[in-house]
């Protein structure tokens, strides 16, 4: 009957209804029994990262977007602010580097004593919540610089300023540059005179700044520490920066650094160390001293005076987060500036425009890039890489393709740090580790870097480390069973005085029943 039918239809569509809704409870349960872990192993969820503290966007969007109020007015207002804040820099670099340093590291200890007092969720703002307390204070710090417009000479004075991490104490010298009139390398001794060159080893090193900023003052401390640690000299060789150059300039100055160098210590006793675009300058200098000579006159060109002659590789060459593409802008260059605290949007506005221009046209962007270089015979390489810095992506391929060519390739990365967080070492744990592992790669390059009066490697410190822990475990221990002696004795002592007073105490009550008796004996007695 029509009347059967609607029911049956109803019934129908009910019964699906239910089906779809027990469905989709299904699927929310197994959601949330995947987020809760009860997954097997294998199914891996994605961390989401936290992007600018954890602020809603409506907050942050007028400062970080353009067209935003807030940066419009920042871009208008530094301008006009540049005269002041170039004298204000000036001051700053008129103080003592020893005392910058000392003001530097105490305010930081001051900044994270207060992040240990207050709640976690005021002070962990940075991306994500496994990193430690010191990498959230410092990322407390840094964040507020991505607001601010970035000009070059801002960054000169940043960068300049990396020495107040590290204290300064041993002498350099300086030789100036014979090609280059006002470039001066700096050459730090931490051996005696008396070792012979034949066993001096020493670090040559490029500092980083993208090819605009970086300086030897600022770098002397960090390779002086370097160069303490692993008992050797350090030679800071001085480049030439963009946009007044360009990029086959400067490394044009560390290839000649280089040859200095050789002239005065054989290639096995020298290790490379470049810092970002210093990555990317020492990669391409290991690169040039390999090829033809129609090779180098390519690239550096007759305009730039005699073209260098070949060299022999160093033992080696750590770079730290390289800058080695410069062909393209993509991939992690632009989806990792929004959590990278170094090369942030602002950075990225700075330097992206004038790429060309720096590389002396867009058709020499091919041939400056070391990426898009042979490999084959390059020294071995250990790469040191933040997995959640603009660079990852370039220093990925980068690894793979020297893989390819066998060379000798160490890629290390960690989560969560900004680009060259290894310059980091004082204030986070992660840098320091990450610091570790680099002189353990440089000693077990053998031979004179192999020495016994460098520093100890990251496995013998650990060793100490348990062995402190061990040793302050049995001091607690020790000092627990002193203390329960202690204050058993204590509660003998003080038992022993209740005992006495208590004996005392009845003594006196006894005196004082038999003092009773006899005056009530004599009051009798006088009675009678």
């Amino acid at each position: 009957t029509p009347q059967h039918s609607h029911k049956t239809h109803k019934d129908t569509h009910l019964s699906i209804a239910m089906g779809v809704l027990q469905r989709a409870d299904d699927m929310i349960k197994e959601e949330v029994a995947d987020l809760k872990g009860a997954r097997p192993a294998d199914s891996k969820i994605e961390e989401v990262l936290r992007v600018n503290m954890g602020a809603p966007s409506w907050l942050t969007r007028t400062f970080l977007e353009d067209g935003g109020y807030m940066k419009t007015l920042f871009s208008l207002l530094v301008p006009i602010m540049t005269p002041l804040l170039k004298l204000l820099f000036f001051l700053v670099n008129c103080i003592p580097g020893r005392f910058r340093h000392t003001v530097t590291i105490k305010a930081f200890k001051l900044w994270l004593a207060l992040h240990r007092r207050l709640p976690p969720w005021v002070v962990r703002r940075g991306m994500s919540d496994n990193m430690s307390l010191e990498a959230h204070s410092l990322h407390n710090i840094l964040w507020w610089a991505r607001i601010i417009p970035c000009p070059i000479f801002g960054m000169r004075f940043g960068l300049s300023q990396l020495g107040n991490n590290f204290p300064s104490s041993a002498p350099v010298e300086y030789h100036d540059s014979k090609h280059t009139p006002g470039l001066r390398s700096g050459y730090v001794k931490i051996l005696p005179d008396s070792v012979p060159k034949e066993k001096r080893p020493v670090l040559l090193w490029a500092f980083g700044g993208a090819y605009v900023s970086g300086d030897v003052a600022g770098n002397v401390p960090v390779a002086e520490h370097y160069g303490r640690t692993m008992n050797c000299d350090v030679f800071v060789v001085d480049m030439r920066l963009c946009p007044e150059y360009q990029v086959t300039d400067a490394v044009l100055d560390l290839y000649r650094g280089y040859l200095w160098l050789l002239e005065r210590v054989p290639a096995e006793n020298i290790l490379m160390l470049g810092i970002s675009s210093g990555g990317g300058a020492v990669l391409r200098v290991c690169q040039l001293a390999r090829a033809s000579q129609q090779e180098r006159e390519e690239y550096f060109g007759s305009e730039r005076g005699e073209v260098p002659p070949g060299a022999p590789q160093p033992a080696g060459a750590i770079l730290l987060g390289p800058f080695v593409k410069y062909t393209k802008v993509e991939g992690s260059m632009l989806d990792n500036c929004k959590y990278d605290l170094i090369v942030s949007p602002r950075v990225l506005e700075a330097i992206l425009p004038s790429r060309c221009v720096m590389a002396g046209g867009e058709d020499r962007l091919v041939i400056c890039s070391p990426l898009a270089q042979t490999m084959e015979g390059l020294p071995p390489l250990m790469i040191s890489v933040s997995e959640h810095e603009c660079l990852i992506d370039e220093d990925l391929l980068l690894a793979e393709k020297a893989q390819a060519a066998k060379v000798d390739v160490e890629l290390s990365t960690r989560p969560y740090m900004p680009h060259v967080y290894q310059m980091l070492s004082p204030f986070v744990p992660e840098a320091a580790e990450e610091e570790q592992k680099i002189f353990d790669w440089m000693r077990r390059r053998g031979g004179i870097w192999a020495n016994k009066e460098a520093k100890k490697t990251t496995e013998e410190v650990k060793e100490e480390k348990e062995a402190r822990k061990e040793e302050e475990e049995e001091e607690k221990a020790n000092k627990g069973e002193e203390e329960e002696k202690k204050e058993e004795g204590e509660q003998s002592k003080q038992q022993q005085q209740q005992q006495q007073q208590q004996q005392q105490q009845q003594e006196a009550a006894q005196k004082a029943k038999t003092k009773a008796k006899g005056g009530k004996a004599k009051a009798t007695a006088a009675k009678k």
